[in-house]
């Protein structure tokens, strides 16, 4: 099981491949749904105060469908607001696939996209070693800590990228909803665990609230 899992890993579009069918097989679709309509807007309805442009970057943006939801959520709460939307994705073939659905997609006209095609790692490296400290309004991080070495690490460098009022978003799936799921448990419960504890840690360190939030998911 844990070649097989490694195998699944390091073949990108296989593990595309196994998640779609993960979210086929799921009430994933449903329940991030509803994440989008009914908690988001709370999230962010700070992040673009007193701003002339709103930056967000998405890390594993995937083909972008979540993306874009995101991105109209934002213009919804930010109306006419510039939008600089950078996306750090290590697969050619989502690339292209978010770029298809970006030109299908309408009501994007204030919205300025850009692809880097690395992992968060290399992007974290190129930054570091350009000295490219931006900052940005909005990161976030869907289905994607899986693919990450050292959690505690990432999290403390895109923490770091945050502008005032920021927010930054993680998405995970449960080590409870796993059964349709191309994850085993043990992965899953060692992300979530990392990621709490790194939560816990930055709340006592700096004081600051950060929310974890359930959404129940079955198969579907």
């Amino acid at each position: 099981m844990a070649s097989s899992m490694r195998s699944l890993f390091s073949d990108h579009s296989r593990y595309v491949e196994s998640f779609r069918r993960f979210l086929n097989n799921s009430t994933e679709h449903q329940c991030m749904q509803e994440f989008l309509d009914k908690k988001l807007p709370g999230i962010i309805a700070r992040i673009g105060d007193k701003k002339s442009e709103i930056k967000i970057l998405s890390i594993g943006g995937g083909a972008g469908e979540i993306d874009l939801q995101i991105l109209a959520k934002v213009q919804d709460q930010f109306p006419g607001v510039p939008i600089n939307n950078e996306v750090v994705e290590p697969s050619a073939e989502q690339i292209a696939k978010y770029k298809e659905f970006v030109a299908k997609s309408s009501n994007l006209e204030n919205i300025k996209f850009a692809w880097h095609k690395e992992t968060s790692s290399e992007y974290q490296n190129r930054v570091m070693e350009n000295k490219e400290l931006q900052k940005w309004d909005f990161i976030h991080m869907i289905q994607m800590l899986y693919y990450v070495k050292d959690i505690p690490a990432t999290l403390k460098f895109f923490h770091s990228l945050l502008a005032p009022s920021a927010k930054i978003l993680i998405v995970l799936v449960s080590v409870l909803t796993l059964t349709c799921s191309p994850l085993n448990s043990k992965q899953t419960n060692n992300c979530l665990a990392s990621v709490t504890t790194w939560m816990s840690n930055r709340n006592q360190c700096l004081g600051q609230a950060m929310e974890k939030i359930w959404i129940p998911l079955t198969p579907g």
